[in-house]
């Protein structure tokens, strides 16, 4: 279930225990409006976890490179 909250945020529920106090009945383009929203921010999410992986990957490989950088450097001393 798509909700919007009172400041106006976009949330997907699947618990559907939580209870939920409607003000109006959503008009079809408000809940195309919600359910896009919702799938942007998981998009966004998606790339935030993708790039912080990269980012990861990247920064072990430069430790890596400079680890043998300086083995090299201490085997020509």
């Amino acid at each position: 279930m798509v909700v919007q909250h009172q400041n106006g945020e976009w949330e997907a529920l699947s618990d559907f225990t939580k209870p939920v106090t409607t003000e109006h009945a959503a008009t079809v383009i408000e809940m195309k409006f919600g359910a896009s929203e919702v799938v942007s921010d998981i998009e966004a999410s998606k790339q935030a976890a993708i790039t912080a992986h990269q980012l990861m990957a990247m920064t072990a490989q430069m430790q890596q490179a400079a680890q043998h950088q300086s083995i090299r450097d201490k085997l020509q001393l």
